[in-house]
């Protein structure tokens, strides 16, 4: 998906698309689970601290709304990134499960992004991440409730267990229906990217 994330949002939203007779397992997508959800859904895993991540987000809002119809789409926060920082990477991962947690995920990951990848902050320890809660709103004695819950533990942990088991080696990455995840560097645009999730979306 190289050529897709290295153009603008406009490039993005061109109308290439492949008929479904071409999509290939092993070349487009591969099967990481035997079983499928047992409602459609779409997960994105992706990282706060990645670029591509960040220039893949305009996006979102067009994927979900062009997807089949009753599919839910979620996201997990891998935890490899930064890779020479392992506070920071258990911290992010916890600090999106709060955003979660306290029903604010979409505001506030929008402020992460661009106070990562536009400001140039570093947020390379828990500390780092814990100010841009307080920064929009949110009090000290409230995140460190969340932020220390069992229930945020329990959700770090599974999204940092979920993109090994799901053999995860970049992101951004889709997987649908818990079974087949798609190679995004063997599509060119974002119809492309549509029209492969919306055939597994229906693929048994």
């Amino acid at each position: 998906m190289k050529k897709l994330l290295a153009g603008t949002v406009l490039v993005f939203l061109s109308l290439g698309v492949f008929a479904q007779s071409e999509f290939q397992e092993g070349k487009h997508y591969e099967v990481v689970a035997q079983k499928l959800t047992e409602k459609p859904t779409v997960t994105e895993f992706f990282s706060l601290y990645c670029s591509h991540c960040f220039q893949f987000e305009p996006l979102i809002d067009t994927i979900k709304t062009s997807l089949v119809a009753g599919t839910t789409f979620e996201k997990s926060h891998v935890n490899y990134l930064p890779r020479d920082n392992q506070e920071a990477q258990e911290a992010i991962v916890k600090a999106f499960a709060t955003m979660q947690e306290l029903g604010i995920e979409d505001d506030l990951s929008k402020q992460f992004f661009a106070a990562i990848h536009l400001k140039g902050m570093n947020l390379d320890s828990a500390e780092d991440i814990k100010q841009i809660f307080l920064a929009n709103g949110i009090s000290e004695k409230k995140f460190n409730k969340v932020y220390n819950s069992r229930s945020v533990a329990d959700k770090a942990l599974f999204m940092a267990k979920h993109w090994e088991d799901k053999q995860v080696k970049n992101v951004p990455t889709l997987l649908v229906n818990g079974k087949y995840l798609i190679n995004m560097q063997s599509l060119n645009n974002v119809g492309e990217l549509i029209s492969l999730t919306n055939y597994l979306l229906e693929k048994k």
